[in-house]
């Protein structure tokens, strides 16, 4: 992170900012979903989140790539939420949020508003509902097999709750690009 901020800083007065992604895209014609910051710039290109930045010689330099993953940590957990909800609906058991199926257009809602928000705020959101997807699907598999809502559904749900806290903190899912001012102020 710290040579991308370097160089950005290296680069930034000799490249004007309307060129950079049309730099980065000849390089990956197709590239879609580009976000820059200085000469930093993350995309989609054939399913990969592709990170790079422009140099002095207005070349391409990529900085990573991996795959882009179509379910996250925090996505899954809702998921695993809502079936085992569905599977302890089907077996006779009641649901105990007030909200009910209200809750579905919420989660995604909010899911949606994580991944337009800042890194910081995304992570913490995304983090947030792997934990309580995770753990209400964990209570839901206890209760479905105790058949009915019991201490050890709320003990499962606290333990895989606080697991997927602490193992799914997250980022996947995000916008996360080099260069991030949210990111670079925290430093």
């Amino acid at each position: 992170m710290l040579l991308a901020l370097v160089m950005t800083s290296a680069c930034a007065s000799k490249i004007p900012a309307n060129q950079w992604t049309r730099i980065a895209a000849s390089h990956y014609p197709g590239m879609t979903d580009i976000h820059q910051e200085v000469n930093v710039i993350e995309g989609i290109y054939q399913g990969q989140k592709i990170s790079g930045y422009i140099d002095q010689n207005d070349q391409w330099v990529e900085l990573s790539r991996r795959p882009v993953k179509a379910v996250d940590a925090a996505e899954a957990g809702q998921i695993a939420d809502v079936l085992t909800t569905g599977i302890g609906l089907s077996k006779g058991l009641s649901e105990t949020n007030p909200l009910g199926v209200g809750m579905l257009p919420l989660k995604f809602a909010l899911n949606y508003y994580a991944e337009n928000q800042g890194v910081r705020e995304c992570g913490q959101i995304k983090t947030f509902l792997s934990a309580t997807g995770w753990g209400a699907a964990a209570a839901n598999i206890i209760t479905i097999s105790a058949g009915a809502f019991t201490g050890g559904s709320a003990a499962a749900g606290l333990l895989v709750g606080t697991l997927a806290w602490n193992q799914f903190p997250g980022t996947d899912g995000c916008t996360v690009w080099l260069g991030q001012p949210v990111e670079t102020s925290t430093l």
